[in-house]
């Protein structure tokens, strides 16, 4: 017999919001398609797992849900159309500005209404801080082109997909949101919700310590390199990462600190270089265990 939302958090009907809220996130972890690489077992039941938290965490989707147990049945919702404010990844509305998307995939006619899906490329900041896009919908009749706004979640990844919804019965319009791919960043990296940042310092800065300004999602913050810094030494700055899609917490920012020389050195410095050799130990390059 099919799990009802309650099971598939593993929850009881008499669970508080906040407990709702801290099975899905425990679980959204351990099901998580990054954590679970190929492994369709796991990709399902993180499907299952949003479907029931999209329910259980939207006080009315919840009531009607609870209802429909007390008459006896599973509890199991035909398809809606998901997106309201019980919805982790929002919703999407028939105006707004934004880029034009071609549609891939295919089109047809769901329960409830008609179902479309759009396949999405992204740029680094669209993925990582959120964005609207605007898509060209059209009918199974090729009647004119509707647009429609689709609001991007923050934090969202390659590989994702997510499924918004407007309107009633016939009328509904379903669109299924599949991320193919996110365009890298020239400075930052990415690591689930870290951020990860290479940071070119002077050797006097490495030396004698500095203050240095290093770039972050929102703009820029100030970084102390304590005086001694070694090469790869890597600092943390706090809640400076990504809002993670799936548990809504912020990730750090993760800076690792890389000497750099100039690009040209005169002559006339040489042997001040050379000088400065004489003071390297003679294992510096691999320490004797």
């Amino acid at each position: 017999m099919a799990k009802n939302y309650y099971d598939r958090l593993g929850v009881t009907r008499k669970a508080t919001p906040e407990e709702i809220k801290k099975a899905y996130r425990k679980l959204a972890r351990q099901y998580h398609p990054d954590v679970n690489p190929n492994n369709k077992e796991a990709e399902l039941r993180f499907k299952e797992i949003n479907e029931a938290y999209e329910t259980l965490s939207d006080e009315a989707k919840r009531a009607e849900y609870d209802e429909s147990l007390e008459g006896g049945g599973t509890g199991h919702r035909r398809t809606a159309a998901p997106g309201g404010e019980g919805s982790p990844f929002g919703d999407f509305s028939g105006e707004g500005m934004g880029d034009f998307w071609d549609l891939f995939g295919g089109m047809g006619q769901g329960r409830g209404g008609m179902v479309t899906e759009v396949h999405l490329t992204l740029t680094f900041r669209e993925a990582a801080l959120g964005s609207e896009k605007t898509v060209l919908l059209s009918d199974s009749m090729g009647k004119t082109p509707e647009k429609v706004t689709i609001r991007i979640p923050s934090g969202i990844e390659a590989g994702m997909a997510f499924t918004v919804g407007s309107g009633s019965g016939p009328r509904t319009r379903i669109i299924r949101v599949v991320i193919d791919d996110i365009q890298p960043d020239t400075i930052f990296r990415r690591q689930g919700a870290d951020l990860l940042l290479d940071c070119p310092v002077k050797l006097s800065e490495l030396l004698y310590g500095a203050t240095v300004a290093v770039p972050t999602l929102e703009g820029e913050a100030r970084l102390k390199i304590p005086p001694g810094t070694k090469a790869g030494q890597t600092f943390r700055l706090k809640g400076k990462g990504v809002v993670s899609p799936v548990d809504h917490e912020r990730g750090h920012l993760y800076v690792k600190i890389l000497p750099v020389l100039p690009p040209h050195v005169p002559s006339s410095l040489e042997s001040c270089i050379r000088e400065l050799d004489s003071h390297y130990p003679p294992d510096f390059r691999w320490k004797s265990r």
